[in-house]
């Protein structure tokens, strides 16, 4: 692109066709390919599935917890804490 100096814009520019000229290829499975989805996204997909079928929360059983924490009497157990998360990353990494 060039600038000349009457401040016009002087170009050998063309516009691309929006319609493409390659041919189609023909739906997946016509000629014996196949997809292959990731083992990771199929179990990500149940884990959806399991956490949109689970009851959200337990109203009492947070009311019980908010009660115990405001009168002092709620303890915390890190080794308990420490051991679901290992579990956690090992259902994880598990194949």
């Amino acid at each position: 692109m060039k600038i000349d100096n009457s401040g016009k814009v002087a170009t050998n520019f063309t516009v691309p066709s929006r319609t493409s000229s390659k041919p189609e290829k023909p739906a997946a499975g016509s000629n014996g390919e196949s997809v292959a989805i990731n083992p990771f996204a199929s179990r990500l997909q149940g884990m959806e599935q399991a956490a949109a079928s689970a009851p959200g929360f337990d109203a009492d059983k947070v009311a019980a917890i908010k009660s115990a924490i405001a009168s002092g009497q709620f303890t915390v157990h890190p080794e308990a804490i420490a051991d679901g998360l290992i579990a956690s990353a090992k259902e994880l990494l598990a194949g």
